[in-house]
């Protein structure tokens, strides 16, 4: 079994910021253009005032959250991520809150401070009892909901083109692991309704960089029909799982 690990700080870093600038994705997200599952923890939180983003990194996630009247609050560990999505939303002419901390250690939040947290490719880096306790923390200081979206190990393409990625050195992504399921992990915290689905069937055939992967990307859109939408994928082929753990009214008090 594969043994999740981290990239440092600077690497995140340098992976996530390396080409991009606040202004260029402030310009795309005033064009409207969304990802599968930004549409998703759109409609998760449809009745969300004040969400937290955990491992915000860029924090275009966030932001398209506040161009939509939620109150943004964006937990990262690289001081570098905080700058480039605090200036990410200024260019926006919208507000956020921006917090560096480790999600690793109890979140400086008092009980119940948000109506929804989520986490956007982050859960992959860390082992089963860290899971839970990121988890644990997640739902003491969210009133309604927790959402999880990480790599699907379900996702064929998105696999093979991780495979190839890792066995040529190309792979910038550090030691990530997917999952087939998260449900376990919230149904032992107790007192809540999980779903969980994939989407984003069209965005894990970008993985396929070997030679002839364009042609098979091609062939897979056109024969297969493949879309990126934010309805679930078929066969569970989406590249992100996503996973919803709703308190229960009980849980709630």
């Amino acid at each position: 079994m594969a043994v999740p690990w981290n990239l440092s700080t600077e690497q995140w870093s340098d992976v996530l910021l390396r080409g991009a600038t606040p202004e260029h994705l402030a310009s795309t997200l005033e064009r409207g253009s969304s990802l599968p599952w930004t549409d998703v923890v759109l409609k998760y939180t449809d009745e969300s005032e004040k969400i937290l983003d955990l491992g915000s990194g860029r924090g275009e996630l966030s932001a398209a959250l506040a161009l939509n009247n939620r109150r943004a609050t964006l937990l990262d560990w690289s001081e570098d991520n905080i700058s480039f999505s605090s200036s990410l939303f200024r260019g926006l002419g919208i507000s956020g809150d921006f917090c560096r901390a480790d999600m690793t250690k109890p979140l400086p939040f008092k009980d119940g401070s948000f109506d929804a947290v989520f986490s956007c490719g982050v859960f992959e880096y860390f082992r089963e009892q860290e899971i839970s306790a990121i988890l644990k923390e997640a739902f003491r200081i969210a009133r309604r909901r927790v959402i999880i979206l990480v790599p699907n190990a379900a996702s064929v393409a998105y696999r093979i083109g991780k495979w190839y990625m890792e066995k040529t050195g190309a792979w910038p992504w550090g030691g990530e692991v997917p999952s087939y399921t998260l449900k376990p992990y919230f149904r032992r915290l107790g007192c809540m309704e999980v779903v969980e689905f994939s989407v984003g069937a069209k965005h894990s055939l970008a993985f396929l960089k070997m030679p002839a992967g364009a042609i098979i990307r091609a062939l897979c859109t056109r024969v297969l029909r493949v879309r990126d939408h934010s309805r679930p994928a078929l066969l569970r082929q989406g590249y992100l799982l996503i996973t919803i753990g709703e308190k229960t009214a009980s849980s709630r008090r």
